[in-house]
């Protein structure tokens, strides 16, 4: 019965041990996880802000072809940081880069009709991405 004992409490000693270990392991990762969203959710945001500047740097050259292409390229890590900010429950933030985004598609019209207002779209769209980083 003694060795029936021991067996089982070494047993119950191991589950804990592995259970406190999984525990503290898995501590750490969830604000790394939290911190890495949050790179991820800056670099698109960085990588939409640098195409709209250089779509109006194109139209500023009168290059449209350019422009639009720029502006295209900035409508999917715009849709990146807006899925981001909705499943952050930030919703007013994910509003402000879906105008942003309705801004790009907007001037990239305008850029293809050899339109100089693209550049005020680009720049709506910037200031709509200045706006949700602050909130």
């Amino acid at each position: 019965m003694t060795r029936g004992k021991l067996i089982l409490t070494a047993l119950v000693v191991l589950i804990v041990t592995l259970g406190l270990g999984f525990v503290w392991g898995a501590s750490g990762r969830f604000s790394i996880q939290r911190a890495l969203d949050e790179t991820q959710l800056q670099l698109d945001l960085a990588e939409a802000r640098g195409h709209m500047l250089d779509a109006r740097v194109s139209l500023y050259n009168v290059n449209f072809g350019d422009a639009s292409r720029h502006f295209e390229e900035a409508k999917a890590p715009l849709r990146r940081a807006q899925e981001r900010f909705r499943q952050l429950g930030n919703s007013a933030a994910a509003a402000s880069i879906g105008t942003a985004s309705e801004h790009a598609t907007e001037g990239q019209r305008l850029a293809s009709k050899l339109d100089q207002a693209a550049n005020t779209k680009a720049a709506d769209a910037l200031e709509a991405i200045r706006v949700a980083t602050q909130k």
